[in-house]
């Protein structure tokens, strides 16, 4: 069976989602193909061996640490034509490939190019309705575009023959109209927490210390968690820590140099062994980051970026589990961050959480029951109405 894989571009998230599934269908004997743009498409031509496409990029504007949805709007006066473009390289790539099923990570013109050239697709999403404002907050032009992007959604969705949300039983609305082919599968992960080697083993193989207090910070592909890295290197000597991991991502262009006690890493292909060797972890708030941190059981301080409602989503959710803490970005600074990271380090009660929400995390097998999916949308037949 051939696959085509579409993630969103935007972050890495996505990316690391659709290499998961990618890594299963081969085992089971499929051929797999990537179309990408942004950091997506970067991560994937440079640090896989992985064949990509290229898509027209879909760009996110703001300052670091904060997403700016108004000025987005009002910078993407083309979106009508990238839209189209993006489905003109789509058929293009679907012709030549000749998939027997496309997967779409967020990537919303996929199931219509898939429908009119009769094609079975599988989405694969996290949020079938977004927010574009912060609850309480009361903007017109927000509330237009939020309007507009979730009926937007709510119909292309009903083009797909299957929908994947990668995360637990109930744990996002799900519109009355496409229920019928909704699957919460749970995590969709590139290894499997439960047959990875111990802390213990990890720390042997990677050089370091079995007594070593050792923090993380992860900020995936964009630019919006340059600030929170920067801090954090400024921190540093002030954390009650051993080792300070810092990891950015291709698109993170910041002067941050590995020193004693500082490791700086631009990409990490095996970031879940890194996070399971750590102690605490520092990161924004994208759902794959919160699923890693979840399936692995790992205390954590999460910094959304500033008016991201599905970041901040993600984090109070994980603060509800009781595995994290919240910090806002806007407010942050060096001195604050590196109190707060010395509070939590002794915090036993996040240390429970954390251990308790991996055994409710670790009764899903959300990679392998997702490629089941896919590969079973090639025999459903018709599709739902």
């Amino acid at each position: 069976m051939k696959v085509l894989l579409i993630p969103c571009g935007i972050g890495m998230g996505h990316t690391s989602r659709s290499v998961a599934l990618a890594q299963k269908l081969e085992e089971m004997g499929d051929e797999v193909l990537f179309a990408s743009y942004g950091s997506g498409y970067q991560t994937l031509n440079e640090y896989s061996d992985y064949n990509v496409e290229e898509l027209p990029t879909i760009k996110f504007y703001g300052s670091s640490g904060e997403l700016n949805f108004k000025h987005t709007a009002r910078k993407s006066i083309d979106a009508p034509y990238i839209f189209l473009k993006s489905i003109y390289h789509e058929s293009r790539i679907i012709k030549e490939f000749n998939p027997d099923v496309v997967v779409s990570d967020s990537h919303y013109s996929v199931p219509i190019t898939c429908r009119v050239l009769g094609i079975p697709c599988v989405l694969v999403s996290n949020d079938l309705a977004p927010e574009l404002k912060e609850e309480n907050h009361k903007d017109i032009t927000l509330e237009y575009l939020e309007n507009g992007l979730q009926r937007f959604i709510k119909d292309v969705s009903r083009l797909c023959h299957s929908i994947i949300i990668p995360d637990i039983e109930n744990s996002y609305p799900v519109p009355s109209q496409i229920k019928n082919r909704v699957n919460f599968t749970g995590p969709i992960l590139k290894m499997n927490p439960q047959s990875m080697e111990s802390k213990k083993e990890l720390r042997k193989r990677f050089g370091f210390g079995s007594s070593e207090k050792i923090v993380m910070a992860t900020v995936g592909g964009s630019q919006f968690g340059n600030k929170l890295l920067s801090l954090l290197h400024q921190a540093a000597p002030d954390l009650d820590c051993d080792q300070l991991i810092l990891v950015t991502g291709p698109q993170v262009k910041l002067d941050l140099a590995s020193s004693p006690g500082i490791i700086c890493k631009r990409f990490l292909g095996d970031i879940m062994e890194w996070m399971k060797l750590s102690d605490f972890l520092v990161s924004l708030a994208g759902h794959t980051t919160s699923m890693e941190i979840a399936s692995l059981g790992i205390p954590s301080l999460m910094v959304p970026i500033e008016n991201h409602p599905e970041q901040m989503k993600n984090a109070t959710k994980m603060e509800r589990y009781g595995i994290a803490q919240v910090e806002k970005m806007g407010t942050l600074t060096s001195q604050g961050l590196s109190e707060r990271i010395n509070s939590l380090l002794k915090d036993q009660d996040l240390q429970k959480n954390a251990a308790s929400v991996r055994n409710i995390f670790s009764q899903y097998k959300g990679t392998e029951d997702a490629a089941s999916i896919i590969r079973n949308s090639v025999n459903n037949g018709k599709l739902l109405e």
